[in-house]
């Protein structure tokens, strides 16, 4: 008997309640989520980082000089070449010559080969620049400038690791020796 009347009192506060409250449909509350297709709020940041590799493209590298000297090696002047051919079918871009660090100074202790050398930069510069003209690039001089490259290069000891792991042939690729980026396994 208590059961029933627990049961009629909980109904009377049920309907109590809806009555005071008004019964609403639950679509009222509930609005369709207006989502963006899959991938569009990341495809800027995939945009950007490809506009920042195709910037990495146009540096010309201090290693593709002669060592100390503005004069290319064969992968400069491959790479130049490139860079023209680029250029000319409509690549707006600077060229960047990257900023010697591999010059001793004579006024130093140890006369160690790792300071940089203005003059020699812009030697190199007007290298480029006038390749880059003979190459049909007319702008060249003012497209030309000498900065530190986009990317950071290797340290002493990333470089190491990935000479040894290119003399061994254990590189990230290679899962048959469960080599993972120079770790093994």
């Amino acid at each position: 008997m208590k059961t029933r009347w627990f049961r009629i009192s909980l109904a009377a506060t049920v309907a109590a309640a809806l009555w005071t409250t008004g019964c609403h449909r639950w679509e009222t509350y509930y609005q369709e989520p207006s989502m963006s297709p899959l991938g569009t709020q990341s495809d800027a940041v995939w945009r950007q980082q490809e506009a920042n590799a195709e910037a990495s493209d146009f540096v010309v590298y201090q290693h593709e000089f002669q060592p100390g000297s503005e004069r290319l090696n064969t992968d400069g002047e491959d790479h130049v070449q490139q860079i023209a051919a680029r250029l000319l079918q409509g690549h707006e871009a600077p060229v960047v010559v990257e900023r010697s660090r591999m010059s001793p100074r004579e006024d130093t202790q140890y006369r160690f080969p790792v300071h940089t050398n203005p003059e020699l930069d812009m030697n190199r510069r007007d290298v480029i620049v006038r390749a880059l003209m003979a190459l049909g690039i007319a702008d060249a001089d003012e497209r030309v400038v000498v900065a530190s490259a986009y990317a950071p290069g290797f340290r002493a000891t990333e470089a190491e690791a990935a000479y040894r792991r290119g003399l061994s042939g254990n590189d990230y690729r290679n899962f048959g020796g469960f080599s993972f980026g120079g770790t093994r396994f």
